[in-house]
């Protein structure tokens, strides 16, 4: 067998190797995304702040750079010179997608409304105290109160 003549250091005739990181990067990365929604949002300490998410679309992000490192490695016969851009073009969009979504978009608020601008009195309800009794809001009225509602799981 005789060398490759584009200098590639690869011998002519011999098959080139697989490239499993182009196609696993973007497939780590999809999941990463989806996987937030579908599952890891149910759990207040993954909800709150995707650390596992995170490390996902990172580990897909760096195989998809590695598998693009070995495809346009000259010493290297690997597959993957147009896959393997495109791999790394879509994981780059997917994670940075999604942490627009997580550390942008999802904590904007709405704008308030007409009704919430208004210092209406409020309804009248019953909740139970930290130490199991009854609270009427009722029976605060006449002084000043101020009510605080967790968004929840804290």
């Amino acid at each position: 067998m005789t060398e490759n003549p584009a200098g590639s250091g690869a011998l002519i005739g011999t098959p080139r190797r697989r490239n499993h990181a182009i196609w696993l990067g973007p497939i780590i990365t999809v999941v990463a995304g989806f996987s937030y929604f579908s599952y890891f949002a149910q759990f207040p300490a993954l909800r709150d702040f995707p650390w596992v998410n995170l490390i996902m679309v990172a580990f897909g992000i760096l195989l998809s750079v590695h598998g693009v490192w070995r495809a346009f490695s000259p010493s290297l016969p690997y597959r993957g010179k147009i896959l393997g851009p495109v791999g790394l073009i879509v994981s780059l969009f997917l994670g940075g997608f999604f942490n627009v979504y997580i550390f942008s978009i999802s904590y904007s608020l709405p704008e308030p409304t007409g009704v919430s601008l208004e210092m209406n009195t409020a309804p009248d309800f019953t909740l139970m105290d930290q130490h199991g009794q009854p609270v009427s809001l009722a029976d605060l009225r006449g002084s000043k109160v101020v009510l605080t509602f967790y968004r929840g799981f804290w």
